[in-house]
């Protein structure tokens, strides 16, 4: 068995592969604070939750945006497991080619999923990453990773709008069918469900202005299905792309 490690800004992300099937996936917070130990006894909690011992874990697989936490999962899988783990860097090899200014600036969950949408759908791709930044990147079915645009996440956004003005109240993340609010919870779900969608709808529309084509709209992350549910440009939301992107990661660089 594989076991893929997302670390996110928020959330780290934690699958286990049988072959090319994915079989479980988990989810902690992300902290910086946190030791190996502390992240090697909840990660062995959650393998012997689901009935699987760590000798039957014969690779991890990590990718990280967190630099400080880099180091603390790579010595609890070597703590856990007999087979050193892969990270995956600027310098792996992910199957696609990166036109990219500084490639070492790309973070490397964008790759990953760029990476694992080309090898699923083998067409020219706008992938769309809904975390705590909401990225949006070009793929055309050559594997040529043609850039994209980095914006903050939906829920970076509103969390943002509460914080600084203690008025507004918090609210379910429902948009009504009215274009103008006639409360401030209408007017809110409005502004900001709507507005967003609409945000994305504008920046997929210039994208396929600019590639002159039609590629289709892959959606990943946490906030996708909700994005998606209000929106007509996404055509696939796929939960795991970035678990499958280091698996792959991991058949090509091991």
């Amino acid at each position: 068995m594989l076991l893929t490690i997302d670390i996110g800004n928020t959330n780290t992300t934690i699958g286990l592969f049988k072959g090319d099937a994915l079989v479980d996936c988990w989810h902690m917070a992300t902290d910086t604070r946190r030791t190996a130990d502390e992240y090697r006894c909840a990660l062995e909690a959650l393998l012997k939750g689901a009935g699987i011992g760590t000798q039957l874990v014969e690779g991890a697989c990590i990718a990280s945006v967190v630099p400080q936490l880099t180091a603390t999962w790579q010595q609890l899988c070597e703590r856990c497991f007999s087979a050193p783990a892969l990270v995956v860097g600027a310098d792996s090899h992910l199957g696609i080619t990166l036109y990219y200014d500084n490639p070492r600036e790309l973070g490397i969950d964008r790759a990953l999923a760029a990476a694992a949408a080309h090898k699923k759908f083998n067409s020219d791709l706008i992938v769309i990453d809904f975390g705590t930044a909401t990225t949006m990147d070009y793929i055309n079915s050559r594997g040529l990773f043609m850039g994209g645009a980095i914006m903050p996440g939906f829920k970076t956004a509103a969390d943002a709008l509460f914080e600084k003005t203690r008025k507004l109240p918090r609210i379910e993340y429902e948009l009504p069918q009215e274009a103008l609010g006639t409360n401030t919870i209408a007017c809110l779900q409005i502004g900001i469900l709507g507005g967003y969608c609409l945000m994305i709808e504008a920046m997929v529309a210039r994208i396929k202005a600019q590639v002159q084509g039609e590629p289709k709209v892959i959606a990943t992350g946490g906030l996708a299905p909700l994005i998606a549910r209000h929106t007509n440009v996404i055509d696939t939301v796929d939960a795991h792309l970035l678990l499958e992107g280091l698996k792959l990661a991991y058949a090509l660089n091991r």
